[in-house]
C-alpha cells in the first residue's frame, strides 16, 4: 500500500497531495527551511531566468555562397515553442570556421527570427550583421576562423518560432565558406557548427 498524505483547502477550493515512493527501496526526505517561507517550483511556475527548455541543431557539413546578399545558411536554423509569452529566448551560435576565399574579401552572418533580423549593428557605411570575418590574408583558401554569438530575444509568443542564420560576402565578391576552408586538402579541418536557443523564464 502506497501512503499519501491529502491536504484539502480550507475554502472549499482545490487539494494537495504528498505520495510516497512506491518502492520500499526508494526512500526519500522532503526538508522544508526553518529560516523562511517558500515557493515550490514547477516547470509552469519557474523561477526568473530559469531554463526551461533546450533545444539545439548540429550542422556538421559544409555550405558555401557567393551571394552579395544576405542568404539562409543551409542547416542553421532552430525551432522552439515558448511555454509563455512573457518568456525570453537565448539564441546563441558557433561556426566551427567562416571564411572569404577570396583574399581581399569580408564574410557577414546575421541572427533571424523568421525573416526578421534581431542583431545588427547601427545602419552606417558597409554591412549591418551580428558578426563579420576579414582576414585579409594572402592564403584565405586555406585560412579557417571560428565565430560565435548571441542574443537575449524577447518574441512575446507562444507560437512555434524559428530562429536561423544568413551569410553574405557583401560588395567584395569572393565564396563564403562554413565548416571548410575555401580550399580543403588533407591538412583540413572538418569543423562543426550550432545553433541553440533556451527557454528562459522572465
Amino acid at each position: 500500500m502506497t501512503a499519501k498524505i491529502k491536504l484539502n483547502a480550507a475554502s472549499g477550493g482545490g487539494s494537495f497531495s504528498l505520495q510516497a515512493p512506491s518502492s520500499s527501496a526508494n526512500n526519500r526526505v522532503m526538508t522544508l527551511p526553518d529560516t523562511a517561507d517558500g515557493t515550490i517550483l514547477t516547470s509552469t511556475n519557474p523561477r526568473s531566468g530559469n531554463i526551461i527548455q533546450v533545444v539545439q541543431t548540429v550542422k556538421k557539413d559544409s555550405f558555401s555562397s557567393t551571394s552579395s546578399s544576405f542568404v539562409d545558411i543551409t542547416g542553421m536554423s532552430v525551432t522552439i515553442t515558448p511555454s509563455s509569452t512573457s518568456s525570453k529566448i537565448l539564441v546563441r551560435f558557433h561556426l566551427g570556421c567562416f571564411n572569404n576565399g577570396n583574399n581581399t574579401s569580408r564574410a557577414f552572418v546575421s541572427i533571424l527570427r523568421g525573416s526578421t533580423k534581431i542583431i545588427d549593428g547601427n545602419a552606417d557605411t558597409g554591412h549591418e550583421c551580428t558578426a563579420a570575418i576579414c582576414t585579409r590574408s594572402s592564403d584565405d583558401n586555406h585560412i579557417q576562423i571560428p565565430v560565435s554569438g548571441e542574443f537575449l530575444d524577447s518574441p512575446s509568443t507562444t507560437s512555434a518560432t524559428t530562429y536561423k542564420l544568413q551569410g553574405s560576402c557583401g560588395n567584395d565578391g569572393g565564396t563564403m565558406t562554413l565548416n571548410r576552408p575555401n580550399a580543403p586538402d588533407a591538412q583540413s579541418g572538418n569543423a562543426a557548427s550550432t545553433i541553440t536557443v533556451m527557454e528562459v523564464a522572465a
